[in-house]
């Protein structure tokens, strides 16, 4: 049975091999690496404005992804004020790969963002690297592709979003443990700087979660 739960600190091993067997399926196929630190540092963190969520099967983790309460830098100011869940670091191992994994991680997350108490989410929305996989977004999952981008390494990036979404007998293809995440207040669009150079979404990540501990 599928499960999403967020990461404990006994999950370091877990997620460090799941890294690491994206990263050698990565590098076979010209993609870009996973950080493994930035997706690292989140397990069993006391801060709620981002969280590591891990897909299990049979308690083998074989998933995981990152909420995040509010966008992660790389959107327009106008899109960071509006009331959104950001996902990043969506990884999947490769020994599961044609078993719609990244659609229950997908499908879930649109049901917390629907279910998610307080203010009312108008978008789940991430960037999603690479052709093929912004295509399966696209046109399996039903997400709606904003604009392209290019991270700094200039790799093609499509950032996406989809609107929240109940979706009813879930329960039989995944069970889910909620997380805590913060229910941060969007920033007034004038409020909200742009970062003077693109980063990739794993550098973006690192630099939150280090600025929220200062």
């Amino acid at each position: 049975m599928y499960e999403m739960r967020p990461a404990a600190e006994g999950d370091t091993l877990a997620v460090r091999d799941l890294l690491s067997a994206h990263n050698r399926c990565a590098s076979r196929n010209g993609l870009a690496p996973a950080d493994s630190i930035a997706v690292r540092l989140l397990i069993d963190d006391p801060d709620d404005d981002m969280v590591l969520m891990l897909l299990t099967e049979d308690s083998a983790v074989v998933g995981c992804v990152v909420l995040h309460a509010a966008l992660p830098f790389g959107w327009t100011p106008s899109e960071r004020a509006e009331p959104s869940l950001g996902l990043s670091a969506l990884h999947t191992h490769p020994d599961q790969q044609g078993n719609g994994l990244t659609r229950r991680i997908t499908l879930w997350a649109l049901d917390f963002a629907a279910r998610r108490p307080g203010t009312r989410l108008h978008w789940v929305r991430a960037t999603v690297p690479g052709t093929p996989l912004a295509a399966y977004f696209r046109d399996q999952l039903g997400w709606e592709e904003v604009r392209v981008t290019h991270d700094g390494a200039g790799r093609r990036c499509s950032q996406m979003q989809h609107a929240p979404h109940r979706q009813r007998g879930l329960s039989a293809l995944i069970r889910g443990v909620d997380p805590i995440l913060g229910t941060s207040t969007p920033l007034p669009a004038a409020a909200v700087q742009m970062p003077v150079q693109a980063r990739t979404e794993d550098e973006r990540l690192l630099d939150e979660h280090r600025g929220s501990r200062t």
